[in-house]
């Protein structure tokens, strides 16, 4: 058998395979007609990436317009999770550069910045003393309390003031994404069952 013979297979194999995974990804959607629901994903896409309204918010809002649960779910909490490691490796960066600039309002706004972020990581601290932080190490603790700050569904909190914090105050890059993004998984698995009612039932 020659190799045109072999790409020739190989291609027909590949487009069978594709045509079964769409055919599989139809019947699984069930009624949810995607074409028809483009606007109301760009939307969620686009306020799950808002700074402090991001996925936890996010999802009530794609629940309210009638996405499916868990689509809703998984969407705002994906791109809600994008900003994450773009901050923590770039930030600093950004904000040294900024004080250098001879344009005062820039450099204000990068003090106010690292004071703001200050003032939410003495909140974490004080989370992370509660419950099981007291058994952890100080880093661990710290961590923790990362952890609460993104988790908790409350004004002020997320993944874009959580993932300042541990960027100016220099915790463990890759602990620190790991621990912010399951924050987030909880934060927008705590709004969903709320908005769903669950958490009612319950």
């Amino acid at each position: 058998m020659d190799r045109r013979t072999i790409r020739r297979a190989a291609c027909m194999a590949a487009a069978l395979a594709m045509t079964g995974c769409a055919a599989a990804l139809a019947e699984t959607a069930g009624g949810f007609v995607w074409q028809e629901h483009t606007k109301k994903i760009i939307t969620t896409m686009l306020l799950s990436m808002v700074p402090t309204f991001e996925g936890r918010y996010a999802v009530t809002i794609a629940l309210g317009m009638g996405m499916p649960a868990v689509f809703s779910y998984l969407l705002a909490l994906i791109c809600s999770s994008m900003p994450v490691p773009i901050i923590l490796w770039l930030l600093r960066p950004v904000l040294d550069w900024f004080y250098t600039l001879p344009i005062k309002p820039v450099r204000k706004f990068a003090a106010w910045l690292e004071k703001h972020s200050d003032k939410k990581r003495q909140s974490m601290r004080k989370n992370g003393k509660r419950g099981l932080a007291r058994h952890l190490s100080a880093e661990n603790a710290e961590l923790f309390g990362l952890y609460l700050f993104v988790a908790l569904p409350l004004p002020g909190t997320g993944v874009w003031t959580g993932s300042a914090v541990a960027t100016l105050f220099e915790m463990p890059r890759i602990k620190a994404l790991v621990v912010i993004l399951l924050g987030n998984v909880t934060a927008c698995l705590i709004t969903t069952l709320a908005a769903t009612g669950v958490l009612a039932v319950l």
